[in-house]
C-alpha cells in the first residue's frame, strides 16, 4: 500500500533538508574562511630551541593535520619525539610531544607558518621557534609504480642503510650486500611489484638484525588466526569467533605445500642472525597474509588462502581464508578453556596479582607505558609488596616485544636494588620466552645481571649482544618504511642466540591445551630461602 504523507510530515521533510543544506553551507564557509586565514599548521619545519640543561638545540619536525587531530614527528640531537596531540585556537598552537616518556609541550603563537613560543615539561624548559619550509612528506605507501621508481627506491636503500646503520655489514659482508642490491636491480624489470617489495624485504633481512627490516606486517593485512609452534607441531594459537573450530588445530598444508617446506622458503625473509626462537615467533605470523603466501606462490589471491589442518578430534579439514582489515576489532578464540596467567589483560601494559596459595606477587610486564603511568603502577606494586608477606616475586616478560628499557630499569629494576630481601635466591624470577625482544630482552637480562633473578622458559627472541635502537627512513618513491638499528649493546659475557634460561621449559602442547603454565608451575614449587618480605610492624 502506498504511503500518504501528511502536510505535517512534508514540511518536517522541507524543515529538516534544510537545516542540512543550512549546515553544509556554514561548513563549506569555515572552510573557506580558515583557507583566508593562511594558517597552513600542516608541513616541514625547521629551527632552533634554547631549553635547559640542554642548551641551544637545533630542532625540525613533521606536523601533521586531520581536522583536530595532529600527529607527526620532532626532531632533535637528543632523539625524535612523536606528536601525541594538539591543539588550535586563535592563532595559538599547543603540541604535546613524547620525549622518552615524558610529555614536553611546545605552546606559542602559529602565524604565516612560523611558530614561536615555550617548551616546559618535567625535563626541560626553555623557548623555541621554528618555520614552516614545505610541504611534510606523503605517508600513504604506494604499492604500485613504475620499474624505474622501485629501482630508484633500491638505490636509496643501498645509499642510506650503510650511512645510517650503527654497522650495517656486521653480519654479511659488503661485498655480499652490493652483489645483491644489483642482482636485485636486475631482475626489477622482471619483477611484478609485491615480488619487488618482498624483495626489498629480503635484502634488508639480510643485515642479520632483527630491527633492520622492510616491517611489512604493519601495512599488508592478515588473515584472523595466529599460530605457534609448539616442538615440532605449528598449532592454532588463536582464531576469530567465526573459526572457532580451527582453535587448536595443526597446520598441516598451505595451498598443498607442507608447513614444513613452507618453513624453508621463509628463512630468507627472516632476520638472518637472530635466535631459532626469533625464526619461530616470524615464521608462524608471516604465514599469516595472504600477500606474503602469494609471493611464496602458496596461493593465486593476494587476500585470501587455502590452509589445510587436523583439529583436536582429528578431523582432517580444509579452509579458505580470507585476510580482514588492520584496523578490525577481532573477539579472539583460544584453545583452552581456562587461559593461564600470562595471557589474561593482554589489552593492559601492566598488570600484578597476588597468588595468597604461594604467597607470590605474579607481574605482567608486557610494554612501556608512559614514565607517569609506569611510576604509578611501579609506586602501586612496591608498596603492596612492602605491606604484605611475599615469598616470591615473578616478572613475566613472554610477550614484551621491546620498547624503553630504561623505563623498566629506573622503575623495576632500582626498586628491587633498594630491597635485596626480595633478591635473595630462590625469592625472584623472570620467565621469557620467543616473544621477548628488543627493550624486553634487555631488561630480562637486567634482572639476572643486577639482582641475580632466575630466569625460566625458552630463550629469548633477541640475542642478548646484538643491534638495537630502532630509527627508520621512508623510500622515496614507494614510500615504505625502513628501519634499522643505531647502537649496539652487550647484556652477557658470552654471545648466545638468545638469552638462555637457567631453568628450560619449552612450551608444551598438551600443557597448554590443558590452561597450565608449564613455566610458573615450577616457579611455585621452587624451594624458597626465606621469607622475602613481611607485614610492616611484624617480625
Amino acid at each position: 500500500m502506498k504511503k500518504i504523507q501528511t502536510k505535517q510530515a512534508i514540511a518536517n521533510r522541507f524543515s529538516s533538508q534544510f537545516s542540512k543544506k543550512i549546515m553544509l553551507f556554514l561548513f563549506a564557509l569555515f572552510l573557506f574562511v580558515a583557507n583566508l586565514s593562511g594558517q597552513d599548521i600542516a608541513g616541514k619545519y625547521e629551527g632552533f630551541a634554547e631549553v635547559q640543561p640542554f642548551g641551544k638545540l637545533p630542532i625540525s619536525g613533521e606536523i601533521y593535520q586531520k581536522g583536530a587531530i595532529f600527529s607527526g614527528i620532532i626532531v632533535t640531537p637528543l632523539g625524535n619525539s612523536g606528536i601525541i596531540e594538539g591543539k588550535f585556537a586563535n592563532g595559538s598552537l599547543k603540541l604535546t610531544i613524547d620525549a622518552d616518556g615524558n610529555d614536553i609541550f611546545l605552546e606559542g603563537a602559529f602565524s604565516e607558518g612560523r611558530f614561536k613560543g615555550k617548551v616546559s615539561g618535567e625535563t626541560v624548559n626553555g623557548n623555541f621557534e621554528m618555520n614552516r619550509i614545505g610541504d611534510a612528506p606523503d605517508l600513504n605507501v604506494v604499492f604500485k609504480q613504475s620499474k624505474e621508481k622501485w629501482r630508484e627506491d633500491l638505490r636509496f636503500i643501498a645509499e642510506e642503510l650503510p650511512k645510517k646503520h650503527k654497522s650495517a655489514f656486521h653480519f654479511v659482508s659488503k661485498v655480499e650486500f652490493e652483489k645483491a642490491v644489483a642482482d636485485l636491480d636486475k631482475q626489477i624489470p622482471n619483477l611484478d611489484d609485491t615480488q619487488v617489495i618482498f624483495g626489498f624485504a629480503k635484502l634488508l633481512a639480510m643485515i642479520g638484525d632483527g630491527h633492520t627490516a622492510l616491517p611489512w606486517t604493519e601495512i599488508f593485512e592478515a588473515v584472523p588466526i595466529r599460530f605457534f609452534w609448539f616442538g615440532k607441531e605449528l598449532r592454532v594459537f588463536r582464531v576469530d569467533e567465526k573459526h572457532a573450530g580451527l582453535a587448536g588445530a595443526k597446520l598441516v598444508k598451505i595451498g598443498g605445500v607442507s608447513v614444513e617446506e613452507i618453513f624453508k622458503r621463509n628463512q630468507s625473509l627472516i632476520s638472518q642472525n637472530e635466535s631459532p626462537q626469533f625464526v619461530l615467533g616470524a615464521n608462524a605470523y608471516q604465514i599469516c597474509f595472504p600477500v606474503f603466501l602469494n609471493y611464496l606462490g602458496l596461493t593465486k589471491n593476494s587476500d585470501s588462502a587455502i590452509y589445510e589442518f587436523i583439529d583436536v578430534k582429528g578431523k582432517r579439514t580444509s579452509v579458505s581464508l580470507k585476510a580482514v582489515s588492520n584496523d578490525a576489532k577481532i573477539d579472539w578464540v583460544y584453545p583452552t578453556k581456562r587461559l593461564p596467567l600470562w595471557l589474561q589483560n593482554r589489552d593492559r601494559q601492566l598488570f600484578f596479582k597476588y597468588l595468597p596459595e604461594s604467597e607470590t606477587v605474579y607481574v605482567q610486564f608486557q610494554s612501556y607505558p608512559r614514565r607517569k603511568e609506569f611510576k604509578k603502577f611501579s609506586d602501586d606494586l612496591f608498596a603492596f609488596i612492602d605491606q604484605n608477606k611475599v615469598k616470591k616475586l615473578v616478572f613475566d616478560l613472554r610477550l614484551n616485544g621491546g620498547g624503553d628499557f630504561t623505563r623498566g630499569r629506573d622503575f623495576f629494576i632500582n626498586p628491587l636494588k633498594e630491597r635485596p630481601n626480595l633478591t635473595e635466591k630462590g625469592n625472584l624470577f623472570v620467565i621469557a620466552g620467543r616473544w621477548t625482544y628488543s627493550a624486553g630482552m634487555s631488561n630480562t637480562a637486567d634482572f639476572r645481571n643486577d639482582l641475580g633473578a632466575i630466569l625460566v622458559g625458552e630463550p629469548t627472541g633477541a640475542r642478548p649482544n646484538g643491534y638495537q635502537e630502532v630509527r627508520s627512513f621512508r623510500l622515496p618513491n614507494s614510500r615504505f618504511e625502513v628501519s634499522y638499528s643505531i647502537e649496539f649493546y652487550k647484556f652477557a659475557d658470552k654471545d648466545t642466540a638468545g638469552l638462555i634460561p637457567d631453568k628450560l621449559i619449552e612450551p608444551d602442547w598438551k600443557t597448554f591445551h590443558a590452561g597450565r603454565d608449564s613455566a610458573l608451575e615450577w616457579v611455585l614449587t621452587y624451594p624458597t630461602v626465606k621469607w622475602a618480605s613481611r607485614n610492616k610492624g611484624k617480625g
